[in-house]
């Protein structure tokens, strides 16, 4: 910005007739620098956020498309930062061919995934309402190990009021009881098979809140 500023004082000279063109030039490269610096770190910030996310087999299956764009997105992130590494003048850096284009299309694809992932929360928290009480990092934290029913046990307290934890059976992970935060224990009417539910973690969840209410009564 502080070269930015004293090229457009220069360009204001009523000494700048000798210059002028290299001027010009000069200030354009500077405001293409700061286009793509400014294009390079929304897509690195954006990238940071959804590379974690989809790192995970089981976002990755249940949102394909998605995936599969940020595959594409995360290639060409990769090979700007080789590119990057092998030129760490910023002008050279920022010399590569199509780089401006490249880079805003990786935030319009970047976009495409983002409201992709915000609808994919919407139908989740549409199919088990308790899930409005959780952040999107906490329910992405339990989205992305289905595999693994236990990963809710730190979110229950905020989707269930008078749950603190559940015990789940050794081997099936079935749930049989669930304990308050006090340690009051309370067994469940019928055993929940979280197996059941195939990794769709709001099905179980629905079916352990209509239990809940039919153990308590």
């Amino acid at each position: 910005d502080d070269h930015l500023v004293k090229t457009q004082t220069m360009r204001g000279s009523p000494f700048i007739k000798p210059f002028q063109e290299r001027i010009a030039d000069w200030e354009a490269t500077l405001v293409s620098a700061q286009d793509i610096i400014d294009g390079w770190l929304k897509v690195q910030a954006t990238w940071l956020y959804l590379e974690p996310i989809f790192s995970s087999p089981d976002i990755m299956a249940q949102m394909p498309t998605e995936g599969d764009l940020f595959v594409k997105v995360d290639r060409q992130f990769k090979r700007m930062m080789v590119h990057c590494q092998e030129n760490p003048n910023v002008l050279a850096a920022c010399g590569l061919p199509d780089l401006l284009s490249n880079i805003n299309q990786c935030n319009e694809e970047l976009e495409i995934i983002l409201k992709g992932l915000n609808d994919y929360l919407e139908k989740k928290r549409l199919y088990f309402a308790r899930f409005f009480f959780l952040s999107n990092d906490e329910m992405l934290e339990i989205l992305s190990e289905t595999k693994d029913p236990t990963r809710v046990q730190p979110h229950l307290k905020k989707c269930f009021e008078g749950i603190g934890r559940l015990v789940f059976t050794d081997k099936e992970l079935d749930i049989t009881t669930m304990i308050s935060s006090e340690g009051e224990q309370v067994g469940l009417s019928s055993i929940i098979s979280t197996a059941a539910a195939r990794g769709q973690v709001e099905k179980w969840l629905l079916e352990l809140e209509a239990v809940m209410r039919a153990s308590v009564r």
